[in-house]
């Protein structure tokens, strides 16, 4: 078992090991272990959002939940395959390392696949999303005489995000419907240029921009790790 007691310019044991390799990676570990705890809050701030579950609900479209409950289950997983790497270095078990490093090619694809479904379903460009989100908006603009929840959450979706119906207003006015004053701008009274299936992903964009963002960058500190971990098990197989 390692020691971390050392002098400030001296991290060489009574082996005759260096342990500056060690101690990096257990600091390294405890940083990226935070990075994953604050993203998975963050994941838990969008599920919990008062005002996004509200949509979420009222328009039944689960889509962006299920596709970060793959980030955020992902952060979760990686923050205790951190802490045992944190045990398995300062223990120095190596017969785990090889353990480790098959764990990390797995989270590593799990940290990737969760960025590309958080991206499909969260930003603008996606045709995915605003394919969903027109079928979506489109039937609430149908149902908006009929169906006061449906005009309800219509209403409070446009005049928050700044939209009107699921591609403009030309929504409205296809099946004979007149366009709500939610559709204008509250100052100037112009419609708004674009629908809500658009707004809406770009509305999105924030949150999947920082939650693909730092899975990129987990997935990079797979390949870091691995590398490291297997420079650390030879190092102490070279003492034996």
């Amino acid at each position: 078992m390692m020691t971390l007691t050392m002098k400030k310019t001296d991290t060489i044991d009574d082996r005759g090991f260096d342990q500056s390799l060690s101690l990096g990676l257990i600091l390294m570990q405890i940083i990226l272990s935070l990075i994953c705890l604050a993203n998975f809050a963050i994941c838990i701030w969008i599920r919990f959002d008062l005002d996004f579950w509200e949509w979420v609900v009222e328009i039944g479209w689960y889509t962006y939940w299920n596709v970060m409950y793959v980030v955020m289950i992902a952060m979760l997983l990686k923050t205790f395959l951190l802490g045992l790497g944190v045990w398995v270095v300062y223990e120095e078990r190596t017969s785990f390392v090889p353990v480790l490093c098959i764990l990390h090619v797995l989270m590593f694809v799990l940290h990737l696949v969760g960025a590309v479904l958080v991206c499909l379903y969260g930003v603008e460009e996606s045709q995915l999303v605003k394919s969903e989100l027109h079928d979506v908006f489109l039937s609430l603009v149908y149902r908006w005489d009929e169906d006061p929840r449906a005009s309800r959450i219509l209403r409070i979706i446009q005049e928050y995000v700044g939209c009107c119906g699921a591609t403009g207003g030309g929504d409205y006015l296809g099946v004979f419907k007149e366009i709500p004053t939610e559709c204008r701008h509250p100052v100037t009274g112009n419609e708004w240029d674009d629908g809500c299936e658009q707004a809406l992903a770009w509305w999105l964009e924030p949150w999947t921009v920082t939650l693909a963002g730092f899975s990129c960058f987990i997935c990079l500190t797979d390949v870091i790790l691995v590398y490291l971990y297997l420079r650390l098990r030879r190092q102490l197989n070279s003492l034996l």
